[in-house]
């Protein structure tokens, strides 16, 4: 049976995943390129899993479950997120990459603790799911993947005229 605070510290990583659902929800309302919405909503549906997986230890330990609704660090998240889409995709981008490495960050301070043996797996699991995340969003602000079919701009020097 696990203390309350270990049920608070599988509640708060459950809550930012939560968050994240909600800041996915946001980030992929604002992407056009469909490369990169598809990226992130299967990035998203890991959070909705984290979120699951999570609730399951916090009801076996006797916890209340999170919900998807945002708190107010969600909120925030999620705010910044659509201000920066206005922006374009590669600003949602950089958006998104704030926010892995805020959730990697996180599962990497709750590997710090004490855990059971399947309990700490679980979160080693989240926190790799966390750094792929966070690559992918890297490499794809650093190589532009949804720019490779755009007709490269050319002046009017370039079209003889």
């Amino acid at each position: 049976m696990a203390n309350k605070s270990e049920v608070d510290r599988l509640h708060s990583l459950a809550q930012l995943d939560a968050d994240a659902v909600g800041a996915y929800d946001v980030a992929i309302a604002r992407i056009g390129p469909a490369l990169v919405r598809e990226r992130l909503n299967s990035f998203r549906a890991d959070h909705l899993r984290h979120v699951q997986d999570l609730n399951t230890l916090i009801l076996h330990f006797g916890g209340e479950p999170v919900t998807l609704r945002p708190d107010l660090k969600g909120s925030a998240m999620k705010g910044l997120t659509a201000m920066t889409g206005l922006m374009g995709t590669e600003a949602t981008l950089w958006a998104m990459l704030g926010n892995e490495e805020l959730f990697d960050r996180a599962y990497e301070l709750a590997l710090q603790f004490e855990w059971s043996p399947e309990v700490k797996l679980l979160i080693r699991k989240h926190r790799e799911d966390e750094r792929r995340h966070g690559t992918w969003i890297r490499d794809a602000v650093r190589t532009r993947p949804w720019a490779e079919h755009r007709v490269p701009f050319m002046d009017v020097a370039e079209m003889g005229a």
